[in-house]
């Protein structure tokens, strides 16, 4: 069935994209940008109006000082793009205008188009657990106009879809962070000698591989390890090799095939409790076992069918040993791992998700905002 049959309300309709990044942006590239062509085909015309540029992204993951009229620019832009706006639908990553009061929220109610919310990182504790008291009092509700006043949210994981009950959002669905498992072959691991236990991520969340470099460092003399990252620094305290490769989109597929085993190690925080898990998502689709921390969606993503969840130190190097001595064991887990991201955690799975819920919206006959 052709998808403009399947959802009537949405052929011929206008999306606009308010993301925080262009598609160069992880978060912008998988929450929105992918949904891109599943819209055209049901019918929609979809545009993106990215809030920070790509060259603040590239200033960020560089290190260097952010451009303040670099973003000032980026902000009234988007006030014009608001004030000029014409959409049948508005799809918000996150928030309109990062640290600014409620009141900037509030506009796009004004303009009685409907909109949807996604969240994909507890960025409401960018507000609510700052440390500077005037900044959390000022800002710590800052969401609520924008939560109250949207058609739905999409959330990435329960933890944020609560939240976003809990201030107001009169609707609020779960559509996990998903992969087209197109671009991820889904192959045996080569045995190439060594163990080759992996990570992608970014320079900015490399720190959470402490405890995963401490397993290798007391597995090193029993068991012949690689670490391979992508995306990550040159890693310093380790007593096994490192693999190191930049992370681009057209080589992110064959690099992860390219692991034994995938790790997400993460600190238990409130912020981590936001994460969407999608590290393990990749590993999976690639036919890989994985080991992460027992944290947020984690829980919900590892089943012991497709790998180890950890607790504590101790439990990193038992679950390296144990699926690092059995290539059989990789190899059964990994191939749950690709048929459970088939079913729950692909873009195959979540389109018509999407669809369903966004042809709900524009089906509703008023909006009132």
């Amino acid at each position: 069935m052709k998808l403009q049959n399947a959802f009537p309300n949405l052929h011929g309709r206008h999306v606009v994209c308010f993301t925080r990044y262009e598609a160069v942006g992880p978060s912008s590239r998988l929450r929105f940008h992918q949904f891109q062509r599943p819209l055209e085909q049901a019918g929609c015309r979809v545009s993106f109006y990215p809030l920070l540029s790509e060259r603040y992204l590239e200033r960020f993951y560089g290190g260097k000082k952010k451009d303040k009229f670099d973003i000032a620019f980026s902000y009234v832009r988007r006030l014009a793009q608001l004030a000029t706006l014409r959409a049948d639908l508005v799809w918000v990553e996150k928030e309109l205008f990062p640290f600014l009061p409620g009141m900037f929220e509030r506009m796009l109610r004004s303009r009685a188009v409907p909109y949807v919310v996604d969240f994909d990182d507890a960025i409401f504790h960018n507000y609510d657990l700052r440390k500077k008291g005037f900044v959390r009092s000022l800002l710590e509700s800052k969401l609520d106009p924008l939560l109250s006043g949207c058609a739905m949210v999409t959330a990435g994981n329960s933890y944020l879809a609560d939240y976003a009950q809990s201030h107001g959002a009169p609707s609020v669905a779960i559509i996990p962070t998903v992969v087209d498992t197109r671009r991820y072959p889904a192959r045996p691991p080569i045995d190439r000698g060594r163990i080759r236990v992996g990570w992608i991520g970014t320079r900015t969340n490399e720190r959470y591989l402490a405890p995963v470099i401490r397993a290798l460092t007391r597995l090193s003399e029993s068991l012949p390890l690689t670490l391979v990252t992508v995306g990550a620094s040159r890693l310093s305290g380790l007593a096994v090799p490192q693999e190191q490769h930049e992370w681009t989109e057209d080589t992110e597929g064959e690099l992860v095939a390219s692991f034994d085993i995938g790790v997400m190690p993460l600190a238990d925080t409130p912020w981590e409790r936001g994460k969407c898990g999608y590290k393990l998502i990749q590993y999976m689709a690639a036919a890989r076992p994985v080991i992460a921390s027992s944290v947020g969606v984690n829980s919900e993503i590892v089943t012991p069918d497709v790998g180890r969840l950890v607790h504590g130190e101790a439990d990193w190097e038992r679950a390296i040993h144990e699926l690092g001595t059995s290539r059989e064991l990789m190899t059964r887990l990994g191939a749950n791992g690709r048929r459970r991201v088939e079913e729950y955690y692909s873009l195959d799975a979540a389109a018509p998700q999407l669809l369903n819920l966004f042809d709900k919206v524009l089906a509703a006959p008023v909006w009132h905002g």
